[in-house]
């Protein structure tokens, strides 16, 4: 039956089994088991693959480099959209897989900006020949810094709204009824980071629907880091030398994160931030050039 109780027609297969509205309202109103009522009885998901999804990636690159003495600078820059409604095979937020547009969105992987600063600096000082020159001379100072937009990820919905019955309750989408930017606290909780996004701007997808978020409508925060490394040159010869140097990765050790505990919009712990990008790694190399 419908809401307004005007029964819904339905066909049955071969075994007399529905088919249709009536499985679909079956599952999504009733939690009827779905088994039973597919179109062949015993068969649960049936994984096929084809070569079909799409994908488009516009981009403005733009670089400099300069040289001001002993000081060696260069940027790169992009700014890029790419768009396809599959990312990779393993790719499992496809949920209606009867209208493949209604998948398209920004790729799991698309990054709106990035943007790399690096440098190279022959320190000038005690520069030459003699003892003081090989235990004092010979530095160079290097580093890159990086800024980059966080990729995107689709807010889910842990319900099967749409009454497939075909397995994707982990991967349907909520409707959005709010804005999720303002209007919540992101005091940390729970034990995790600060949450980033509200919840109550999204809600259980009316009934038969794969929700209407859209996939890949948010964003995991953007990514600024500080890479620095620092090495001399002790002279062996002319053909020769030994080199030290040392490096830190993230070497300001802040906090960049990079998941959430959970992007389910009604799990308690929805868009808490709860993992990290490495924390400062320091490394000490030693060589010989020849």
């Amino acid at each position: 039956m419908t809401p307004s109780g005007v029964p819904v027609p339905y066909a049955t297969n071969a075994a007399g089994l529905p088919i249709g509205p009536a499985v679909n309202l079956g599952v999504a109103a009733c939690g009827t088991l779905a088994d039973p009522l597919r179109p062949y009885p015993g068969y649960a998901n049936i994984t096929y693959m084809q070569l079909e999804s799409s994908s488009i990636y516009h981009a403005l690159q733009a670089s400099l480099r300069r040289n001001v003495g002993q000081l060696t600078l260069a940027a790169a820059y992009t700014y890029s959209h790419s768009i396809d409604d599959s990312s990779d095979r393993y790719d499992g937020t496809l949920v209606n897989g009867y209208d493949f547009s209604s998948n398209r969105g920004s790729s799991t992987f698309d990054q709106t900006h990035i943007l790399n600063f690096s440098y190279v600096w022959e320190i000038p000082f005690w520069r030459g020949k003699g003892l003081r020159n090989s235990l004092l001379g010979n530095w160079q100072f290097s580093g890159i810094t990086g800024i980059s937009t966080g990729t995107p990820f689709s807010v889910l919905e842990p319900t099967d709204s749409s009454g497939t019955g075909n397995g994707v309750t982990t991967t349907a989408r909520a409707d959005i009824i709010g804005d999720p930017n303002t209007g919540f606290s992101s005091a940390p909780a729970n034990g995790y980071g600060p949450r980033m996004y509200n919840p109550a701007a999204y809600t259980t997808p009316r009934g038969l629907t794969f929700g209407d978020s859209g996939r890949d409508s948010l964003r995991y925060p953007r990514r600024v880091n500080f890479d620095m490394g620092i090495k001399k040159f002790f002279p062996i010869r002319e053909s020769a030398n030994l080199e030290f140097r040392a490096d830190a990765f993230n070497v300001f050790n802040h906090t960049e994160w990079n998941g959430f505990a959970s992007t389910t919009w009604s799990d308690s712990n929805a868009f808490y931030l709860n993992s990290t990008h490495l924390a400062r790694i320091l490394q000490l190399a030693l060589k010989i050039n020849f």
